[in-house]
């Protein structure tokens, strides 16, 4: 491929690297990806490697209904320090962030509607059985992957592979994920919907003390219940975390551009007045397009795979990402209310899997418990099970527990720390440096894998845990 060719590229060369750069904050210099060949005119589904992906391709791109996808890992090459690709990464990232694959698949939004017109005279069996019916029909769906989709990950991390076998390099330096070494994070996060989850705060804020866990309590501020502002002071008193959700939770808040700019006017005003940073819609319902509406510094309404909720798709990653100016905190497991009253699970397994599934990607473990679904034995025994579970991996793995506004902080942080190498050492500087880890990517027998340079301040012990924390699921 001539140089005069790669100028009549559509994507420019800061834009094919942009989401490797912004993902691993490695030192700009080492990202050197470009388009090898004219890309299709249009977008349809591929795979590069494990991952699916959306978007245009060197190769012929397909519905996603094929038995098998063209792999645009085979248009890869090498051509100096560059690696040559057959698709745009950042492209593809953002496609899967956003949920655009779903133009092609269709959203059901006037099946949504019909169904929140009718709900308030539909009896709770009646609504359960044919949330049961719908979406356990979604389970079957190849896309995205059930119980967590890694897709994102999956590409930049192939990228990573590339570019240490393409140069090769025994490591990539780049700035660590988590703060101070942590392998993965997790918050908790608890919607209260109506009456009885507003009196049940209280109670569930004593079991996530019983084990030294402070969540976030997203509440709605019209129609549901009385008290909203009490509630916010209480939440606050408590060392927990308040925020919105919605506006009167009706499931209609994304019907329509109209309607939405109206209420986010009103979201934004109470925002405004009782400083509240976090915004969650009701039922997860969601359109990144319009995000930009919104006065928040962050959203926690996109769930990684959606076949559990009312509106299908998913942004098929466990890291948080920009919309814009608003942080996306993804919804990476499955709901306490889906998983016990539609897959009727009695046990945490599946939540164990999830975890499990988004350690190996060092990512974001994100719950939504709600007070008004804990309330009989059953599910709060189970609630008390998972923190548990969760309490023996924090003293084991060193997760960082942490509040949806901590996450915030430091994935702002991150994304304007620098990696710079002073002498024959790799520094970061910028805002929150101190927490910040240099890590360094390897291929160890053809996989992937990473060691976190520690802190000087960092003793022995803390070391050890990190070594362990690294290698977990790895």
């Amino acid at each position: 491929m001539n140089n005069a060719s790669r100028t009549l590229q559509a994507e420019s060369l800061t834009g094919v690297n942009e989401a490797f750069l912004n993902f691993f904050r490695c030192p700009s210099e080492l990202g050197l990806f470009q388009l090898r060949d004219k890309l299709s005119s249009e977008e349809g589904f591929f795979s590069f490697g494990a991952a699916t992906c959306y978007g245009k391709s060197a190769n012929a791109v397909s519905r996603l209904s094929r038995h098998r996808l063209l792999d645009a890992s085979d248009a890869t090459a090498f051509e100096g320090d560059s690696v040559l690709l057959g698709f745009n990464p950042t492209q593809a990232a953002e496609n899967l962030r956003r949920e655009r694959y779903l133009s092609e698949r269709g959203g059901g939004r006037w099946l949504r509607s019909l169904y929140y017109a009718v709900r308030p005279i539909l009896a709770f069996p009646v609504r359960k059985a044919v949330q049961r019916r719908v979406l356990s029909r979604r389970l079957k769906e190849k896309f995205p992957s059930w119980p967590v989709d890694c897709s994102v990950e999956q590409i930049l991390e192939s990228l990573m592979s590339l570019l240490l076998r393409g140069r090769e390099r025994e490591e990539i330096p780049f700035i660590w994920f988590w703060p101070e070494g942590h392998s993965v994070a997790l918050m908790i996060t608890h919607d209260v919907e109506d009456e009885l989850g507003a009196a049940n705060c209280d109670m569930l804020m004593d079991l996530d003390d019983s084990v030294g866990l402070k969540s976030a309590f997203q509440l709605v501020p019209e129609v549901r219940y009385e008290g909203f502002e009490k509630l916010v002071a209480d939440v606050r008193a408590r060392g927990f975390e308040a925020n919105l959700h919605d506006l009167d939770h009706d499931g209609r808040l994304y019907d329509n551009l109209k309607r939405f700019r109206k209420r986010a006017k009103r979201i934004n005003e109470y925002a405004a007045k009782f400083r509240l940073n976090g915004f969650r819609a009701g039922a997860m319902h969601r359109n990144q397009d319009w995000f930009h509406l919104l006065d928040f510094q962050y959203d926690m309404s996109v769930p990684n795979v959606s076949h559990l909720e009312p509106q299908r798709g998913g942004c098929c990653t466990v890291m948080p990402y920009f919309v814009g100016n608003l942080l996306e905190l993804p919804l990476t497991t499955v709901q306490d209310y889906a998983l016990f009253y539609i897959l009727e699970e009695q046990s945490i397994d599946l939540w164990k899997r999830q975890i499990d599934i988004i350690a190996s990607h060092h990512g974001l473990i994100s719950f939504i418990v709600h007070p008004d679904y804990i309330v009989r034995p059953t599910e709060r025994r189970l609630y008390r099970e998972l923190l548990r579970h969760i309490s023996d991996l924090r003293d084991e793995s060193g997760i960082w527990w942490a509040l949806p506004g901590e996450i915030n902080v430091w994935w702002r942080q991150r994304a304007q720390l620098q990696l710079r190498k002073k002498g024959n050492e790799w520094q970061i500087e910028g805002e929150g440096s101190e927490r910040a880890r240099v890590a360094f990517a390897r291929l160890e027998a053809g996989k992937l894998q990473y060691r976190i340079d520690q802190h000087p301040s960092v003793d022995r012990d803390e070391r050890e845990t990190a070594n362990r924390m690294i290698s977990w699921n790895n």
